[in-house]
């Protein structure tokens, strides 16, 4: 790349796994023990601006979480976001100083995957930033290297698939089927803001001490499939059906795990009981599924999700949602 400044924004959608990640193979490469699908929210977004500029003194980074003040990150989130930003620049062969400046307008660290938004964002805007030509597949990889493996899965639009064949080359993200396939509808139920108390990471590394963790590996092909035909056919029952499971089969690696952990809250079981119950009592179409958090994705088709939003709204557990529909890929927006 040239000496000369370069400046690139990029907007990435956070994304929700019917089928989870949990657990790596390689850490060092951010692989998976096993494949994941999922949908980009087009509701809950990361815009990051990376500026590489020669008259810059020093790297900087600076973060706007949730519409709060920006503010200078240290410690580990400058860490994080350094550390991809130095593989990026090193790939570039660039040694001139960046500036990052990131936003988001959904609350972090609380089962929203803003970690996969935000290095969505990142290495799309650095990519173009430091001048690397790159397919979206390739993309994908460099994305899943930052550390947080969701974020692969940000980069193409609509419904993704996760590849893992316990390689680099082989773990890339793909879309299945785009944005306009399904008015698939993902309304957040936000019990909880507070950052979780132990992050994905540490879950990642925990998963293998859990005597299920075995069996959980053993279920998640069939279930990849169900959920590949699901939205291949717009059966929301079958995609329902499969997503609770294979979200009660990953906290149940988390709850025991040595030590164990439990992300639940029980404004999380008040929520999943009620959707629970609008099914099997009012025919009120809705599934359940929560990633590493406390927080609780209610999946709906379009036609429903008003009345499911203000049920949602009724719950005393429920502070508020976020209604998402099918998410667009990390795009650049200047």
């Amino acid at each position: 790349m040239t000496n000369s400044p370069q400046t690139a924004t990029a907007v990435a959608c956070a994304n929700i796994a019917f089928i989870k990640y949990w657990g790596q193979s390689d850490s060092g490469l951010t692989l998976p023990t096993n494949g994941s699908i999922s949908l980009n929210l087009d509701g809950c977004l990361t815009e990051t601006t990376v500026r590489c500029d020669p008259e810059l003194e020093r790297d900087q980074v600076w973060l706007a979480l949730h519409g709060g003040e920006e503010m200078r990150a240290s410690g580990r989130p400058y860490e994080r976001v350094m550390a991809q930003i130095n593989r990026l620049r090193t790939l570039a062969g660039s040694t001139m100083p960046v500036e990052v400046r990131s936003r988001n307008n959904f609350p972090s660290d609380a089962g929203i995957a803003s970690s996969a938004a935000a290095f969505a964002a990142l290495t799309r805007a650095a990519v173009e930033a430091f001048q690397l030509e790159v397919d979206e597949r390739e993309l994908s990889r460099l994305t899943r290297l930052s550390g947080s493996g969701s974020a692969c899965r940000s980069i193409p639009a609509g419904f993704v698939e996760w590849y893992n064949d316990g390689t680099h080359q082989g773990s890339y993200a793909e879309q299945i089927a785009p944005s306009s396939h399904w008015a698939l509808v993902d309304i957040v139920a936000v019990v909880n803001t507070q950052a979780k108390h132990v992050s994905s990471t540490h879950g990642h590394d925990l998963a293998p001490t859990s005597a299920y963790f075995p069996a959980r590996l053993s279920e998640v092909p069939a279930r990849l499939a169900e959920v590949r035909r699901a939205i291949s056919e717009r059966d929301l029952e079958r995609l329902g059906v499969a997503a609770e499971a294979d979200a009660m089969s990953m906290h149940v690696v988390a709850m025991t795990a040595q030590p164990p952990t439990m992300y639940w809250q029980p404004a999380t079981l008040s929520v999943m009981q009620a959707v629970q119950r609008w099914r099997a009592q009012d025919n009120l179409h809705s599934y359940w599924t929560i990633d590493a958090g406390p927080n609780v994705h209610v999946i709906c088709e379009a036609k429903d999700a008003p009345e499911v939003e203000a049920r949602l709204c009724e719950l005393s557990a429920v502070q508020w949602t976020i209604a998402n529909g099918p998410g667009h890929e990390a795009r650049l927006v200047g």
